[in-house]
């Protein structure tokens, strides 16, 4: 890629800086500085390209250069969400609901009230003034250094998002739903807080839809103090102009436990990164996902998780079906630190092959300086058994319904790692509807 495609690729976002930077939340404070600084690397960085070893499969310059998306405009008028079953999902579930139009939070559309005591849930603007938000928003975490640059970009340009905070042995009554809906054309930039502090549970659900050519970036910082819990499940499901970058990066405090699970059925191009980091001992995380890909779209998944302390456990799994000329990355790194003894660090990735054009690129890294440890990682990428589907056919089950059966059992197994079992059943619904167009 050339230096003046680079040059266009990042100035479109610099510009929207400069343009909006007086307007954007805490302009007239210490976020200011923040963001100046911020916009300063991500200009002497530059947009992720396929010659860094982190992005050798998805050249996101490349495309938000060919997209050119401008920021999304706050949404006027009515908001019609889709009438399709991605953008209704978790709608029976009892649940307090945040909705975010063009990435910006919208209260009119929202119900999040009576939150038991010693629950937080506000907007972006609403905490700036807090200390506990001023930490979570300068700090830098170390393990997460592969994505500093989009975490920049984020930075410069935050408009809104969802900060949560939930005090010592505090457990909130039912779940938090994050529904985020591009409905217009254009980039949006949300940047959520999440602190449990310690002995603290939740559980968040995060869903994406919309039918714009839009690009979602959006950053979520977590920090679990000890014994805190985080259960964490998110369906994407945009537009096939969409882009979606999504980083997650999170601080689990002694026996602490964080189980997040994504689920990836829509956009031309996604990328999911996640940075766990262990800050206390006994801590568990488990990161886990689906994704269920057609004709060109390309799926990224990235998690590195940090053993910085001895005794913790971490599994990653990771499970998709690819159909057209579809592609899906996966890219894995457990990391154990010379003193994290006690370590059990696994990551697995599978992917099933149901067109003869679709492609799956995986890597998973184990980088052990420990001696005391249980650490695995693997990869499998094939086609559906042929003896299989010839069992079912001999017993009277028509082609086209064996191989949906096949590919549902294969993916049903790492969605039973979702970890609130009523949104478990609904993501089960989705992908059995995906095969309805899916030329299986």
């Amino acid at each position: 890629m050339n230096e003046v495609m680079t040059e266009k690729a990042a100035q479109n976002f610099i510009d929207a800086y400069e343009s909006a930077r007086t307007v954007l939340p805490g302009a007239d404070g210490w976020l200011a500085r923040r963001r100046a600084a911020a916009i300063e690397a991500f200009a002497g960085a530059g947009l992720p390209h396929r010659r860094l070893e982190e992005w050798k499969y998805t050249d996101l310059r490349q495309t938000l250069d060919k997209a050119g998306f401008a920021p999304a405009p706050e949404h006027k008028g009515a908001v019609v969400l889709p009438e399709t079953a991605s953008a209704s999902a978790f709608s029976a579930l009892d649940r307090h609901v945040l909705v975010f139009v063009n990435g910006r939070y919208r209260a009119d559309l929202s119900k999040a009230a009576r939150l038991p005591k010693g629950v937080e849930l506000r907007g972006l603007a609403d905490v700036l003034t807090e200390q506990w938000a001023k930490d979570l928003l300068e700090r830098r975490f170390d393990e997460a250094r592969q994505a500093e640059q989009v975490v920049d970009l984020n930075t410069a340009l935050m408009s809104d998002g969802m900060c949560l905070r939930i005090r010592k042995g505090v457990k909130l009554d039912k779940p938090v739903h994050l529904l985020f809906f591009a409905a217009d054309d254009g980039a949006s930039h949300t940047r959520n807080l999440v602190l449990l502090e310690e002995g603290a549970e939740g559980t968040i659900l995060e869903s994406h839809v919309g039918e714009a050519a839009s690009f979602a970036d959006i950053v979520t910082d977590v920090v679990l103090g000890n014994g805190a819990r985080l259960d964490h499940v998110k369906l994407q499901d945009e537009s096939a102009n969409a882009v979606h970058l999504a980083t997650l990066r999170g601080e689990v405090g002694a026996e602490a436990r964080l189980s997040s699970f994504t689920l990836t059925l829509g956009c031309g191009v996604s990328r999911g990164q996640s940075f766990i980091r262990f800050a206390g001992e006994g801590a568990e995380a488990q990161v886990n996902g689906a994704y269920a890909l057609r004709a060109t779209q390309h799926a990224d998944q990235f998690c590195v998780v940090d053993h910085a302390v001895p005794r913790c456990a971490s599994n990653t799994v990771f499970k998709g079906v690819l159909d057209g000329q579809s592609e899906g990355v996966f890219q894995g790194k457990v990391i154990v630190r010379p003193d994290a003894q006690k370590t059990d660090g696994r990551q697995m990735t599978q992917a099933l092959l149901l067109s003869r054009d679709a492609a799956m690129n995986a890597k998973p890294e184990l980088e052990i300086y420990a001696d005391d440890v249980q650490c695995a990682h693997g990869s499998t990428v094939g086609e559906l058994s042929k003896d299989a589907l010839f069992y079912l056919r001999s017993r009277g089950i028509p082609e086209a319904e064996a191989r949906r059966l096949l590919v549902l059992a294969f993916l049903d197994d790492v969605i039973a790692l979702a970890p609130h079992e009523e949104a478990r059943e609904i993501l089960r619904g989705l992908v059995s509807g995906w095969f309805e167009e899916a030329s299986i």
